[in-house]
């Protein structure tokens, strides 16, 4: 866990204090709160690089990053899902994965 002036120290690009603080008002950002200030860990200072890089790169106003922010969410917890899906069919048998692949060669075919 990192504390905010010591994110500020890490990031690539120019970001301010102001700027981070920003991100935690409009909850783009979620870092852990503490009497000291907040931490950070690795997945929040790529999320402040991410955020920066869509509002300042391509022009992405506080409505629209509202919006990339949340697909993204949606879209990495689906992934994180899949993974554990993977993990759980390596697990089974050979046969049963063999039938798996069968029925999902099905779907992709009807679809």
């Amino acid at each position: 866990m990192k504390t905010l002036d010591e994110v500020l120290e890490l990031l690539d690009a120019p970001i301010d204090r102001a700027t981070v603080e920003r991100y935690i008002a409009h909850e783009w950002l979620r870092p852990m709160a503490h009497k000291a200030g907040w931490y950070f860990e690795e997945i929040d200072i790529a999320r402040i690089e991410l955020v920066y890089h869509l509002a300042q790169d391509i022009q992405v106003n506080d409505h629209g990053m509202d919006v990339v922010l949340s697909l993204l969410d949606q879209l990495y917890g689906h992934r994180a899902h899949a993974q554990k899906l993977n993990q759980a069919i390596a697990q089974q048998s050979l046969e049963v994965q063999a039938e798996i692949s069968m029925v999902m060669s099905m779907a992709e075919d009807n679809s």
